[in-house]
Formats: C-alpha cells, structure tokens, sequence
C-alpha cells in the first residue's frame, strides 16, 4: 500500500449506498469479536489498535463536512487517533458479556469525527478475556474488519504485519467515472440494478416477530460447533455446494418453517449476502469497502425439502461467483455513480413508500475458514471468533459465519424488536435441527 494519501478522498459507491442506508435507530455496524485463551493488557491492547488504525487508513477517516453546491461525499484521514476507542469491563461473566455487546452494537457510530469503529474488553477470569469490535459497514466490509482485528492482535504480539503493495485508492476507485449517458437514463439504469441485485416489485417476505427485549437495538446469540459437527457438515454437501450454500438453505427453510408455526405466510425469501470482489492476488487485505452486496432468492415451490432448496440456492450462488456475472454486477453499481445526487439520496427513502420492497428478509455473511493469524507459542492464542453482518429493519435477522481452526461459529444477530431471547433461541433451534439430518423431514 502506498505511503500517503491525500487528506480528502471520496466515498467509493459501496460507502456512498451504506452511507443512505444507515440509520441511528438500526445502525449499520458489523460485529467481530474474539476470545482469547488468556488475559489482554488494557494498556498494550490500546497501543495495538493505535498501531493496526495506523496501518489501514480507513480506521482513520471521519465524513468532511459537506462543501456548499457539491454532490460529493468524502472522507477526510486523520494522521493518527488521538486515543484508541476502547471501553473497559472487569469481572465480566456470560450474562454481562451479553449486555455489554448488546450496548457496544446498539450505538450508532457517528461518523463526523474518527474513528469508524468502538472496542470494548472485557476481563472475563477463567473463560479468557474477550475484545469486541463494532465497525461501520460504511466505512469497510467484513474483510476489511477481519484484516483490521488481524493487525490489532499482531501488534499486540509484537509480530511484524505486512502490508500489500496494492494502492488502496486504485482499488477503491477503480470503475468509479461513469459513463455520462446514464445520467438521461437514470431511473432505467436504476431499475436495471435493482433487478440484477433479486429485488421485485412484490415485498420480500417477513420474519414473524416472537415477543420482543426492547423496541431499539441488537442482541447476539453465539453457537460454536466442535470440530466433528463442523466435518458432519461436509456430507450434506452435494451438487458442487459449499458449506456457506448449506448455511444459505438451512436459513431460508428456517423463516418457513418458523413463519409457518406462527401463521404467517412467507412467499419469496430475499437473502442479503456480501460478495468479495477483492481480485485474488489480495482477496483477503485492504482494509475498504469493496464487497457486492447480492440477494440469494428462494420461492414456496423450492421450499419443499431441503436437497431441492440446495440445489437451487447453489446454482444462484454459482452463477454469481462466476467472474463475467459479477463484473455486470460491479459495473452496475458504479452506474449508480452517474445518477444524479438527489436520485442516489432518494433510494433509502423510497422503502417504506413501497413497502420496503427494495429490501430483503435476512442476511447471511460467512468469512470462510480461517486459521489463527498468531504463530503457535505466541502469548496470545485464539479460543473463539464471531461475525455478524449489519443488519437493518425491517429485516430482523442476520446470521454470521465463519469456522476458525475446524470450529463453524455461528453468530445469530436480532433486533430486539423481532425476538424475545427465548423467540431467537426457539428461531436459531429450528435453524440447527435443519442442519441435523436425523432431524430433517
């Protein structure tokens, strides 16, 4: 990456979207949280998120205040942080490592002033202390936040953390001119994406709400599988699917049968899944926004039983992983730079106009399989890590994945208005049963 950048640098379309769709009352942030198998010094730990911000600049940036007749966003960088964001609790057990997530990811970020990001750690005893992340979705993806936290714990061990030579800015703005033509063509433009993007003119289906905790905020609901439930998921695998399609299926044919039990009726299921458009020589670095955002449909007929629902979710899956359909998906996107200013303001508030069509039913992001960044021996060795991506009403669910050292971790996001705890553990029930075989109808 090179040195320096300039202070000011706009927002890519990917932020620019999240940007519009952020809410205080249902805030776009992202959660990324590890335990370790030991205690964190606050002190040391603070130097490392100071460090790691240092080295991705996007964990430096605030919105620069918006310049008088300009349609234009941008980022201003900041040199350094002035202090690591970092909140404290002591003697920390389940329950209020519960409430302290529940806090940390309830908060809006507010991005007039840096960072994009809150930490909190928490001294848990025994069970290892555990650091939290909430990072704004407009600011990076789940990538990004995952290579950030891998800075941080190198930095912590005094480990070295290389950076790619790729230009961060030519990643970020490649594509961005658009094409002056579409600018008499806007809304066929517009509606032109939103069609390759799975939404229609009829609203997607709803998750049925089970009692709530609260009407504002978020609450988690972690699951670790071991090592020989993670390797049974590799039987259910057929037709060329991936452990994320399974995941994908099982969620789709957990909101019928959940809506079913609850006398609603379910319809078409849109299903919110970032694709990493990174190239392979860095799929895995840059700390940016640069994943599409794809909708994974299912329909009634195809929920039927679970091998014809895979078969059908793999095959979208498949053809939006192939490399021509995801660069009309990117070139569509940036499209969306050559609408006016007042049209791309105008897409998040056309969703309750129209019944929130332009929206989904739930989320799912999956960081793949991992192994530990930290060399054995290191002082620091990871015990668990959870993901989950943002997650905006009305869709009141999304699920995040990602299986570290040959453990699937899976982390049920809710709003507190969608499920008591008990309705999100009796939801999250119905998920693993459909993962169980023997369970399975």
């Amino acid at each position: 990456m090179r040195a320096s950048l300039p202070k000011q640098f706009p927002l890519n379309v990917y932020d620019e979207l999240l940007l519009h769709l952020d809410n205080p009352a249902s805030p776009l942030g992202q959660q990324l949280e590890v335990r370790v198998s030991g205690p964190l010094d606050e002190e040391r730990l603070s130097r490392a998120i100071l460090d790691a911000a240092h080295r991705h600049p996007m964990m430096r940036v605030s919105l620069a205040p918006p310049v008088a007749g300009s349609t234009d966003y941008q980022w201003r960088l900041h040199d350094e942080l002035v202090q690591a964001p970092l909140r404290v609790i002591h003697d920390c057990h389940e329950e209020t490592l519960h409430e302290a997530r529940t806090a940390l990811h309830s908060s809006p970020i507010p991005l007039a002033e840096p960072p994009p990001f809150r930490c909190t750690l928490a001294h848990c005893g025994g069970g290892g202390d555990v650091l939290m992340i909430n990072l704004s979705n407009t600011a990076s993806d789940g990538v990004g936040l995952y290579r950030f936290l891998v800075s941080i714990l190198r930095a912590y061990a005094g480990l070295g953390d290389p950076q790619p030579q790729q230009d961060l800015l030519a990643a970020r703005e490649a594509g961005r001119e658009p094409d002056q033509r579409l600018l008499s063509d806007g809304f066929n433009r517009l509606n032109r994406l939103l069609e390759m993007l799975g939404t229609t003119l009829s609203p997607p289906a709803r998750i049925a709400t089970a009692g709530k905790e609260d009407d504002t905020g978020f609450s988690f609901m972690p699951v670790r599988f071991s090592a020989a439930q993670t390797a049974h998921l590799q039987a259910l695998r057929c037709g060329g699917a991936t452990i994320n399609d399974l995941l994908a299926a099982a969620l789709h044919l957990a909101i019928q049968r959940w809506n079913t039990e609850h006398g609603q009726s379910t319809g078409r299921i849109s299903m919110i899944m970032p694709m990493n458009t990174r190239p392979e020589a860095y799929r895995n670095e840059l700390a940016s926004n640069l994943s599409m955002w794809v909708n994974v449909i299912s329909r009634a007929g195809e929920r039927t039983d679970f091998d014809q629902l895979l078969e059908a979710i793999t095959r979208q899956t498949s053809n939006l992983k192939e490399s021509v359909t995801m660069a009309v998906l990117v070139d569509l996107m940036h499209e969306l730079r050559g609408l006016p200013a007042w049209m791309r303001q105008a897409i998040p508030a056309l969703l309750p106009l129209s019944g929130n069509r332009i929206g989904s039913t739930t989320a799912l992001g999956n960081l793949g399989a991992i192994r530990s960044p930290l060399p054995a021996g290191s002082d620091v060795a990871l015990r668990e890590l959870w993901y989950s991506p943002a997650c905006r009403m009305p869709m009141g669910l999304a699920l995040g994945a990602l299986t570290l050292d040959d453990h699937l971790h899976l982390s049920f996001r809710y709003h507190r208005q969608q499920f008591s705890r008990e309705g999100a553990w009796a939801f999250a029930e119905i998920f693993l049963d459909i993962l169980n075989p023997g369970a399975r109808l």
